[in-house]
């Protein structure tokens, strides 16, 4: 009788253990499995590639800032220039078109998942409320691509990296930013002079440069709102 008692009992902790007294792998797969497929269903919105490599700029127009001082002439006397480069998001006109709440849009090299998303008759859209709470607003233009806007319409530029770069002997400052008064042209001597006159308000929003050969041959300042 104890022999068949034993042989009763270790039955029953083997079934145990093949059946449901235990935690089995099946029960954890299932869980995982869903969250994979969440993931993956998850639409991505990425912006278009860009064009702009900030180690081997050339033969391009680009937004830039820079402070008092960026301007020097080297050991050589070679007048060279230091800048912080900039660009802003585009996006394909179709992927917009398609983006719903839910989905995932990289804006300035974040992930932003869509909560809200507002469309105008204008062809605007307003992701995560707008602007004034803190969300995004795109917009498109003839080109057939969006972009990101801030306040007053203007692109919304970040960073991607510093460059220094030779300015050419022909080089041209040309300072529009003050409506009432006619543009402004200084020379890349004029950088180096003491009451210059220069306004060192150098900013993405209001300041690009025209790089040809290697060298910066011009450099513009707009008036923003």
């Amino acid at each position: 009788m104890k022999k068949s008692a034993a042989l009763l009992l270790v039955l029953s902790c083997l079934f145990c253990l093949f059946t449901a007294c235990g935690p089995s792998q099946d029960a954890e797969d299932p869980s995982k499995e869903d969250q994979d497929i969440v993931s993956d269903e998850t639409v991505t919105v990425s912006p278009l590639p860009g064009t702009l490599n900030v180690a081997q700029l050339d033969n391009c127009t680009v937004a830039v800032s820079l402070n008092d001082g960026d301007v020097y002439a080297d050991n050589t006397g070679t007048v060279q220039m230091k800048v912080t480069v900039y660009t802003y998001d585009l996006y394909d006109m179709v992927d917009i078109a398609n983006l719903e709440e839910g989905d995932v849009i990289v804006i300035r090299q974040e992930k932003v998942k869509v909560t809200e998303l507002d469309r105008d008759d204008s062809g605007d859209v307003r992701i995560n409320g707008g602007l004034d709470v803190g969300g995004y607003e795109l917009r498109t233009d003839e080109s057939g691509v969006y972009f990101e806007i801030s306040y007053s319409d203007i692109k919304s530029y970040y960073a991607i990296g510093e460059a220094i770069l030779p300015v050419s002997a022909e080089f041209t400052y040309t300072d529009s930013s003050v409506l009432e008064q006619d543009p402004v042209v200084y020379s890349a001597n004029d950088f180096l002079t003491e009451g210059s006159g220069i306004d060192y308000h150098f900013v993405p929003d209001n300041t690009s440069i025209v790089i040809e050969g290697g060298e910066i041959i011009s450099m513009s300042r707009v008036y923003t709102p």
